[in-house]
């Protein structure tokens, strides 16, 4: 029996629930650690600035991850501004110079290309697995089938797939609170580094966006309370009584014992630090990890994995 074709909206802006899972054995779970789950993350940013797209909220587990979006109705885009994203997707000075050949076929194929949640999907998941079987001498497929995606049809419908998707984590019982799982929307709204994410004001009717975090993480919360299958967890009575207490409002930026500032042997970016563990292996002077840490969901990295506490202010 043939598949039903994907559904797709191109008359009108389009909400979607776009879901993919991991080609991996029972018990691997291969996005839990936390470069590859950092990396993935930055690769759906990336490509949520090229295309005529913009992210609410999504959640990355070990073995699938969640992304909910909006696309833009199909529409004229200058040939500059279509330009311009090429340089995003295509960065190499050579790649630029056969782009200066591109027929007016080929730059229209381009713009409405930029619209199709596919090619979005498509850009995303290659180049993910692409660095990810080079970074750990992985063969084989990495995604197990094609994407899934749901139409979402209105605002509503938007908001209650945004805290579906916020509460993976709590769900699986892999934490207490949504915004300790660094792999979630709610967890970069949390710490401030949501810009390029859709604001929440856009769904909730408040008019700033401090009080709309405080809303959504009240409904996050009595949401996530309630069990909504059998075998699901659930936010504890204690946990949601004591965000009750301080009225829902975020813990910030520093709610942690910052310890790598004191013990971690190197800060800085992703590849720098790969750099230093390579140099630093070689030479026979650092042999307790292959990879850096992400601290702070990912804002720093260090070489030594913290065992932080939690602070009261």
């Amino acid at each position: 029996m043939p598949r039903i074709g994907r559904l797709k909206y191109p008359e009108n802006d389009a909400w979607y629930h776009l879901y993919s899972r991991v080609a991996a054995f029972r018990g691997e779970y291969p996005l839990s650690e936390a470069v590859p789950m950092r990396r993935l993350l930055q690769t759906i940013e990336h490509y949520s600035a090229i295309y005529f797209c913009e992210a609410a909220a999504f959640c990355i587990m070990g073995s699938h991850y969640h992304l909910v979006c909006k696309f833009d109705v199909l529409r004229p885009v200058s040939r500059e501004e279509l330009r311009a994203r090429t340089r995003l997707m295509y960065p190499s000075r050579a790649s630029q110079l056969q782009i200066d050949l591109w027929s007016d076929e080929q730059w229209e194929h381009y713009r409405q290309r930029l619209f199709d949640v596919s090619e979005y999907m498509r850009n995303i998941q290659s180049t993910f697995a692409r660095w990810y079987n080079h970074t750990y001498q992985r063969r084989g497929r990495f995604w197990a089938d094609r994407f899934k995606s749901v139409y979402l049809e209105d605002q509503r419908a938007v908001l209650d797939c945004m805290l579906y998707v916020d509460l993976n984590p709590i769900r699986a019982g892999m934490v207490h609170r949504p915004e300790e799982w660094q792999g979630s929307s709610v967890a970069l709204r949390e710490i401030g580094k949501d810009d390029w994410l859709l604001p929440l004001t856009d769904f909730v009717d408040q008019p700033t966006e401090k009080k709309a975090m405080i809303e959504y993480r009240e409904r996050l919360y009595y949401r996530g309370f309630v069990q909504t299958r059998e075998g699901h967890a659930t936010i504890s009575e204690n946990v949601l009584d004591a965000e009750i207490a301080r009225g829902f409002t975020t813990r910030g930026l520093y709610r942690k014992h910052l310890g790598y500032f004191v013990n971690g042997l190197v800060i800085g970016t992703e590849g720098f630090i790969r750099d230093q563990l390579a140099q630093m292996r070689e030479e026979g002077r650092y042999l307790r990890r292959k990879n850096p840490i992400p601290q702070l969901g990912g804002i720093h990295l260090s070489l030594r994995e913290q065992r932080s506490t939690t602070v009261t202010f």
